[in-house]
């Protein structure tokens, strides 16, 4: 057994954070890590400051089309898609607000940031079941963690950045929100 087997399984499992036990075993062992994973044809992303690791698929050539992948691409529907860029928002405003460490909000507050992309209705309970399932799959995809206070409230974690380019989050808003004003024009 390797002395960082512990970290290969945390890294196959998911996102490793700072706050995790086998973070400094990530950082003590980084090369023979990044060689174990770059031989199955994946790279260790690390992020120090932001305090996150994670696995990502090299991408394959045209000899190797055929090699069999370990990560697939997922596709996130329109109300994960865009809770996401909500929150990559939210977290670009806070951190020039000069709140780094952390980024909250409440269940209330992440229904009301998603409301002004949705359809005038009148089944108002329908559209929160809808954004309450894309809290949780957000949850699932390791881009919120519930806060464990009595209240719903949601941390935004830092690995969001990896996934949700700055740069095109405020032209994707837009487009939605253009999107949106058509259909409620239409009716």
């Amino acid at each position: 057994m390797k002395p960082y087997s512990n970290i290969l399984i945390a890294l196959l499992k998911g996102i490793v954070y700072s706050d995790n036990k086998y973070w400094n075993d990530l950082l003590d062992n980084e090369p023979d890590v990044k060689n174990y994973f770059d031989d199955i044809n994946l790279t260790v992303i690390i992020d120090r400051p932001e305090g996150y690791a994670y696995l990502k698929q090299k991408p394959t050539d045209e000899e190797n089309e055929d090699s069999l992948k370990l990560i697939d691409k997922r596709q996130l529907n329109f109300h994960v898609s865009l809770l996401c860029l909500l929150l990559r928002k939210h977290l670009i405003e806070s951190d020039s607000e000069g709140d780094i460490n952390r980024a909250i909000l409440s269940k209330d507050e992440i229904i009301n940031l998603m409301k002004p992309f949705y359809k005038e209705t009148t089944n108002e309970a329908s559209l929160i079941g809808k954004i309450e399932t894309a809290i949780r799959k957000t949850l699932e995809e390791g881009f919120l963690r519930r806060m464990k206070t009595e209240d719903e409230q949601y941390e935004i974690n830092r690995i969001i950045k990896a996934f949700v380019n700055a740069d095109v989050v405020m032209d994707e808003l837009k487009k939605l929100e253009n999107y949106r004003n058509s259909i409620n024009e239409n009716d």
